[in-house]
């Protein structure tokens, strides 16, 4: 009786198993993070759509002025790539040895160059505006400013998820290091793409 009624709760678990005294194993956390970062993806990417589809109808208006981006966005795209590249090198050392020591290194440039990021973006915002090209200039203006500056508030918050992950990790509230970094180069390459595609929306109109 004891062996019908195990076998009837596994099955009814959803994990089939010809064990019959086989028992539920709830799934991995990282598997739903996984999924929600997807969901998160998603949503960031049809936010940055329906501003592109807005900028394309602010174009066609006749008081539109082209603006002549400031040469700070090649520094900002360049440590942008860097912090991408040095958090795809600490996933692969955390996957070779799960420890904050082994990507310690990898993880502080990959902060530093974010970090640098963002005020490189600071330094071009400040630039237009010392030569009286600010948010209420023209519609061009309006909108560099109105997409840089929400691209930086998604990196900013790359920031804090890495740091709370790096920092549960340490305190020993997860594990599987790399799969999380994993996860947090995801959400970094992800934002270069929208990063390099705002360039190139810039530059083409």
């Amino acid at each position: 009786m004891s062996r019908s009624k195990s076998a009837c709760s596994t099955l009814a678990s959803g994990q089939l198993s010809p064990d019959p005294n086989a028992r539920y194993q709830p799934a991995s956390p990282f598997a739903a993070v996984s999924t929600g970062l997807w969901i998160l993806l998603g949503v960031i990417g049809a936010l940055f759509a329906l501003f592109t589809l807005a900028y394309y109808i602010r174009y066609e208006v006749n008081d539109w002025q082209p603006l002549n981006e400031p040469w700070q966005l090649l520094l900002s795209t360049t440590l942008l790539v860097l912090s991408c590249l040095t958090l795809h090198f600490a996933t692969r050392h955390a996957r070779l040895l799960p420890s904050l020591t082994a990507c310690r290194t990898e993880l502080l440039l990959t902060v530093g160059f974010t970090a640098g990021f963002i005020l490189a973006q600071l330094w071009a915002w400040q630039a237009l505006i010392s030569i009286n090209q600010g948010v209420q200039t023209n519609p061009a203006n309006s909108f560099f400013f109105l997409l840089t500056g929400l691209h930086a508030i998604h990196v900013a918050g790359g920031v804090i998820a890495l740091t709370i992950v790096v920092y549960q990790v340490w305190r020993g509230h997860r594990d599987n290091l790399h799969l999380w970094l994993n996860l947090c180069a995801r959400y970094w390459h992800f934002l270069l793409f929208i990063w390099l595609f705002l360039l190139g929306l810039l530059r083409l109109t």
